[in-house]
């Protein structure tokens, strides 16, 4: 039987078509080299006004968005100028808060998705409400850059701007999504003292993976199907085989990308959450994000709790019921810090 993972890269194919021409800007990513993580990554210098929007309402539940002004100043000059001339579009966060009535003061999540997902209304109200019941806990559903609402207009598919071979946008488009997570994090804090957990699935679990080196705050981590070796991710996934084709024209490799992140110190990065509140779910036939690669980071990492499966990356939304009664029962049993 095909490897699913190996027919979601060929159903992408022709959606990829129709993607945007990349610009080569390898040559300036010598802006990004030198600065250290605190300048690179950076935590958020204060907390902007976040307005709040009533959004749909299901029996047992209460729904909103949250918005507010993304605090993310690009690095590389060209971009920056590109960045301060768009529109809101780019400049706006935007995030989707589910709540089961009755788990006020009760620990929160904060959630990333992955590549290319849609935000259909059906996902919000399947999906998220179901995991959000299940782990009778508050879901806050952070949207990337270049997804969903933030989605530039003539893009051929949501996220499609994200991940391409204009590898300084790519790389602007990672620093937002930490910092706007971490901005999202300050105001859940600021809102209640009840703690707050991150988890995401695929490159929202990379993204997951990186806050937990970076942002102590976080009283527990969930990283799902991913680890945060760029490079590796780059080579394996199935998915990005466009971006490996225009990389090629540009004369640059998967080996080539690692290794500008090996140069910034990205594969220096420690969790700051200690071992044991972090739990992660891994997919022993994965080939987006390779499980020799995760359990190097696992064992990096300390060992912490770590979850397998017997699928690909496609085929681990049916295990998701049983991964999010894990994490809740994880989340239960976690002392008070």
């Amino acid at each position: 039987m095909p490897n699913l993972d190996d027919v979601t890269g060929v159903l992408v194919r022709p959606l990829q078509l129709f993607r945007t021409r990349a610009k080569n800007t390898i040559d300036r990513l010598t802006a990004y080299e030198g600065l250290g993580m605190n300048v690179l990554f950076p935590a958020p210098d204060r907390l902007p006004r976040v307005r709040r929007r009533p959004r749909w309402s299901l029996p047992g539940f209460e729904n909103e968005d949250l918005f507010f002004s993304s605090l993310h100043e690009p690095i590389e000059p060209h971009f920056a100028e590109h960045y301060h001339s768009r529109s809101r579009r780019f400049h706006t966060v935007y995030a989707r808060r589910i709540r089961p009535k009755g788990t006020e003061g009760r620990p929160r999540l904060l959630y990333i998705h992955g590549y290319m997902q849609p935000e259909t209304i059906v996902e919000e109200l399947t999906l998220l409400s179901g995991m959000a019941r299940a782990l009778d806990m508050e879901i806050v559903h952070l949207q990337p850059p270049y997804h969903g609402r933030r989605t530039p207009r003539g893009s051929a598919y949501g996220g499609e701007r994200f991940w391409t071979a204009d590898i300084v946008r790519s790389f602007e488009a990672m620093r937002q999504t930490l910092l706007d997570a971490r901005t999202l994090l300050s105001f859940m804090l600021d809102e209640s003292p009840a703690p707050v957990g991150v988890a995401g699935i695929s490159l929202g679990g990379a993204f997951s993976a990186v806050l937990t080196c970076l942002e102590p705050r976080f009283d527990f981590t969930s990283p799902f199907i991913a680890h945060m070796d760029m490079g590796a991710l780059l080579r394996d996934a199935p998915v990005l085989s466009a971006m490996r084709k225009d990389l090629a024209e540009f004369g640059w490799t998967p080996g080539d990308f690692g290794a500008f992140f090996t140069r910034i110190g990205w594969d220096d990065l420690v969790p700051v959450v200690p071992p044991d509140r972090i739990v992660l779910f891994a997919a022993e036939k994965d080939r987006f994000f390779d499980p020799d690669v995760l359990r190097a980071m696992w064992n990096r990492w300390g060992e912490p709790t770590i979850h397998w499966y017997p699928t690909t990356h496609m085929s681990f939304i049916p295990h998701m019921p049983g991964a999010i009664t894990r994490l809740r029962d994880f989340v239960r049993a976690l002392p008070p810090r």
